[in-house]
């Protein structure tokens, strides 16, 4: 099964589930979801919301391939159904990777429409690795886009017609990030902020890298998207590590668990119809199919760690 199929198969089993939040209830497994083994009492809505953040990236392995995830995700429901964007800054790191291996850390801005593939909306910005992608090992800014679950409409970068460029930009979708932090040294992020412009109704991406403040990159068309020209009905923010099922899982986030040497997002905040952002203060349901090996800390002032390293599976 491909991963999109795999993403929205998973959306339909769980779409109902009431949410709920407790402890290791956040921990949760993909698995059970899709054989109907997650009842309410075990956090099952927190799968709908892994499903959210499943990557679409270009070389869909099937089986052949594994994903695992570590990010805070919103879902469908009042009060996140009423923004309409987010702000976060995100560590960048570096990491040596293999063909068959990917690594991505990424803010995810979606609409799910009435839970058909075809209504299914995406807009995905971070920084990814990925040999497969890029021909190369070097940490790339990006962004993504898709109107359909299908993933006939949308692509990553430039590669296709969408993405508007704004003149002037510091910096170009799939460019190379060139600082990278140090796992116990210095701290290298990028400031990405996605939000629906109020007047023209289209999608605004701005970017600072290291201190530097968020400048205008360019923007989505509405007319390109159908439900996420409306607005955004689920946030998420973290990590990813995908690898052929012959190679090691590579590093996620800085290749720590959550710590003080582990990767972070941080100076989250949703934005409203109005352009106005709010600091995300409370927690949020935690995605993590293999806590043990890839995980997200408690969302604290506006920030948490995750990641996890390299060789778990």
């Amino acid at each position: 099964m491909s991963r999109l199929c795999f993403l929205y198969l998973l959306i339909l089993i769980i779409a109902n589930l009431p949410y709920k939040i407790e402890s290791c209830q956040q921990c949760h497994t993909t698995e059970k979801a899709l054989t109907g083994q997650v009842s309410a009492s075990e956090g099952g809505s927190s799968d709908m919301a892994d499903a959210l953040i499943v990557h679409p990236f270009s070389s869909e392995g099937g089986s052949d391939e594994v994903t695992y995830a570590a990010a805070h995700a919103s879902f469908p429901g009042k009060p996140y159904d009423e923004y309409y964007g987010c702000i976060a800054t995100i560590d960048v790191y570096g990491h040596n990777i293999s063909h068959g291996q990917q690594i991505a850390s990424s803010i995810y801005v979606v609409n799910v429409g009435n839970w058909s593939k075809e209504n299914f909306n995406s807009i995905t910005v971070g920084w990814m690795v990925s040999p497969e992608i890029y021909g190369d090992s070097h940490t790339h800014f990006y962004i993504h886009w898709m109107k359909d679950g299908y993933g006939i409409s949308g692509c990553y970068n430039m590669d296709c017609p969408g993405f508007q460029l704004e003149q002037g930009s510091k910096i170009t979708p799939g460019a190379i990030i060139n600082s990278a932090s140090t796992v116990g040294g210095s701290r290298r992020t990028i400031t990405i902020k996605v939000f629906k412009e109020k007047s023209s109704g289209n999608w605004w991406l701005y970017c600072g890298i290291n201190d530097d403040t968020p400048t205008a990159v360019g923007y989505y068309p509405a007319n390109i998207f159908t439900t996420l020209a409306a607005k955004v009905n689920a946030i998420a923010f973290g990590g990813e590590s995908i690898a052929k099922r012959s190679l090691p899982t590579p590093p996620m986030g800085s290749g720590s668990l959550p710590s003080e040497n582990a990767a972070s997002f941080s100076n989250l905040q949703f934005v409203d119809r109005d352009g106005q952002a709010t600091l995300i203060q409370s927690d949020l349901p935690v995605i993590a199919k293999t806590p043990k090996c890839y995980y997200a800390s408690p969302i604290i002032g506006a920030k948490f760690f995750y990641g996890g390293p390299v060789g778990c599976f």
